[in-house]
C-alpha cells in the first residue's frame, strides 16, 4: 500500500484530534510558560544578596541534581531578572493571564455552536501567537503594560476550550469521548511537559526573552496548518470518507442555531456537580503546575534549568495517565461491565482524591527532591482520570450546548479559580516561605480536591438532559395549547 493510500485511510477525526492537540500544545505553552519564565524575570537574588536571606532561612541546598549545577536560594550568584521587579510581582504575573480568561469563556462557547469552532479556536490561538512577540517589549517598559498583555491574551485564549467541546459534540461518538477527550484535550498537558523543560534550557543559553520569540513562531506555524486542514462539520470535510460520515451521522446534535435554555441550566444539579469538581480541579492543578516551579525554587533550592527539567515530570504522568486510563474506561463502558453513570463517578474520584492524598505528602516530603517530584507524579497521573470523569459531562449532558456548558464551568474554574488559587499562594507565601506556610496551602487544596468530588458523585448524570432537546415550532405550539397558554 503506497503512502497516498495510507493517508487516505486516516480518518478525519483523527486529523482533527492531531490539530486540536498541536493547538493546546500551543494553548498551554502561552500560559504555562510564565510559571518558569517569571522566575527569570524578577530579581529575587538581588533580594537575597543584600542580606534579607531569613525570608529563605527554611529553603534546601541542592548541588548537581541530575548533573546540572544548581546553588541555593542564598548563593551570590548574579541576579537572573532584567528587569526592575521584585518577587512581589510573582502573584501578580501568574495571575493577570486569568482576569481576561474569566471575560469570554461563555461567549466563546456560544459563537463556536452557533458559527463554527474553525474560527472560534484558530482565532483563539492566532492572536495570542501574535501578542507574544510583544511582551519582552511590554515588560521592559512598564509592569502595568506587561500585565495588561497578560490579561488580552487570556481574553482570546479563553474561548479554545469551549470551541473544543463544540467540537467533539460534532465530530465524536458518545461511546469514544473518554479517550477522544484523553488524547486530544491532553495536548494540554503534553504542552506543559514541554514548555517547562524547553523553557529552562532556552533560559539557560539565550535568556526569557527567547521563550517568548520561540513559542509565538511555533503557534503562527500551527495557525496556519489549522486553517487548511481544520473543518467545522463532518459533511463539509471534502476528503470524509463514506464511511465514516455514516458512522457520525447518529451524533445528536443540531445543525441550527437553537437558543440557550439559560434558565434550565442554572437550575440542573448535574451541571452544578460538574461545575463545582471542575472549580476544586482547577485549584489543585493551580498549586501543582502554576506555583509548582515556585516551590522547588524556593524551597527546594533549584535552579532554573533543573527546575524546568523536573516541573514537566508530573504532566507527562498526567498525559499517560489520561491515555491509559480513559481506553479502559471506554472499555469498561462499551463492555458493559460498569455504566456510564458509575464510570464517570468513579474516575473522577480517581482523578480528585489521588491528587488530594499526594499534595498532602509533598508538604512533608522535606528536602528529598526525589520524594517530592515522585508525590507530585503520582498525584498528576491519576488526575488524568479526569478525561473519564467531569471532562467529558457536559457533553454527556447537552450536547447542543457542550461549548456553552463548558464556557460556564472554564468561567468559574479556569477564570475565577485559578485567579483565586494564584493569589492565596501569593499572600500565604509572600515573604514567608516556609514548609508551614507550604503545607497550608497543600492541606487546603486537598480538601478543596475532596469537596468538590463529593458534590460531583452526588449530582452527576450521564444522559441528555431534558433541556437539550430541541423542539419544533409546531412542538412548540402543541405544549403550550397543553398548558393553556
Amino acid at each position: 500500500m503506497g503512502l497516498k493510500e495510507k493517508i487516505s485511510k486516516v480518518k478525519c477525526r483523527t486529523v482533527l484530534s492531531m490539530l486540536i492537540f498541536w493547538g493546546q500544545i500551543q494553548n498551554y505553552m502561552m500560559r504555562s510558560s510564565m510559571s518558569l519564565i517569571v522566575l527569570a524575570m524578577v530579581k529575587t537574588e538581588e533580594k537575597v544578596a543584600k542580606g534579607d536571606t531569613a525570608v529563605y532561612e527554611e529553603a534546601c541546598v541542592r548541588e548537581n541534581i541530575i548533573g546540572v549545577n544548581t546553588t541555593s536560594i542564598g548563593s551570590a550568584e548574579p541576579v537572573e531578572g532584567k528587569v526592575e521587579w521584585d518577587e512581589s510581582m510573582i502573584p501578580l504575573v501568574l495571575s493577570s493571564f486569568f482576569w481576561g480568561y474569566m471575560s469570554t469563556q461563555i461567549i466563546g462557547g456560544r459563537l463556536a455552536e452557533m458559527f463554527g469552532f474553525k474560527k472560534v479556536y484558530g482565532f483563539g490561538l492566532f492572536i495570542p501567537g501574535v501578542l507574544m512577540l510583544l511582551h519582552p517589549v511590554a515588560a521592559r517598559i512598564d509592569v502595568k503594560l506587561f500585565l495588561a498583555l497578560r490579561a488580552l491574551v487570556g481574553v482570546f485564549e479563553a474561548v479554545t476550550w469551549p470551541a473544543m467541546h463544540a467540537a467533539t459534540a460534532r465530530w465524536v461518538p458518545a461511546d469514544q469521548r473518554s479517550s477522544w477527550v484523553a488524547q486530544t484535550y491532553f495536548g494540554s498537558t503534553f504542552g506543559n511537559i514541554i514548555t517547562l523543560p524547553m523553557c529552562g534550557i532556552v533560559i539557560s543559553y539565550f535568556g526569557w526573552e527567547a521563550c517568548f520569540y520561540i513559542i509565538s513562531a511555533i503557534t503562527l506555524t500551527w495557525s496556519l496548518v489549522w486553517y487548511l486542514l481544520a473543518f467545522d462539520q463532518p459533511k463539509d470535510h471534502p476528503r470524509i470518507s463514506q464511511e465514516e460520515l455514516d458512522e457520525l451521522s447518529d451524533i445528536p446534535v443540531s445543525v441550527s442555531r437553537p437558543p440557550v435554555p439559560w434558565l434550565d441550566i442554572l437550575k440542573s444539579g448535574p451541571m452544578w456537580g460538574t461545575l463545582l469538581t471542575d472549580c476544586a480541579n482547577t485549584f489543585g492543578i493551580s498549586i501543582f503546575l502554576g506555583y509548582g516551579p515556585v516551590f522547588m525554587k524556593y524551597m527546594l533550592g533549584l535552579d532554573i534549568k533543573t527546575n524546568g527539567l523536573l516541573s514537566g515530570l508530573p504532566m507527562l504522568a498526567r498525559y499517560l495517565g489520561g491515555v491509559v486510563i480513559s481506553r479502559i474506561a471506554d472499555w469498561l463502558i462499551t463492555s458493559g461491565r460498569i455504566t456510564r453513570l458509575n464510570g464517570r463517578r468513579i474516575f473522577n474520584s480517581l482523578s480528585q482524591v489521588m491528587p488530594a492524598v499526594t499534595i498532602v505528602c509533598l508538604g512533608y516530603a522535606g528536602c528529598n527532591v526525589t520524594a517530592a517530584v515522585s508525590f507530585m507524579v503520582i498525584g498528576m497521573f491519576f488526575n488524568g482520570c479526569i478525561a473519564a470523569g467531569h471532562f467529558s459531562s457536559a457533553v454527556d449532558l447537552a450536547p447542543n450546548f457542550a461549548g456553552t456548558l463548558l464556557g460556564i464551568t472554564n468561567t468559574a474554574s479556569g477564570g475565577g479559580m485559578s485567579t483565586i488559587a494564584r493569589l492565596v499562594c501569593g499572600a500565604i507565601t509572600s515573604n514567608n516561605n516556609t514548609w508551614e506556610a507550604w503545607r497550608t496551602i497543600f492541606w487546603i487544596a486537598s480538601a478543596i480536591y475532596v469537596v468538590g468530588n463529593l458534590v460531583y458523585v452526588a449530582t452527576i448524570r450521564a444522559k441528555p438532559q431534558y433541556w437539550n432537546d430541541l423542539k419544533s415550532e409546531e412542538e412548540q405550539e402543541v405544549e403550550k395549547l397543553a398548558n393553556g397558554n
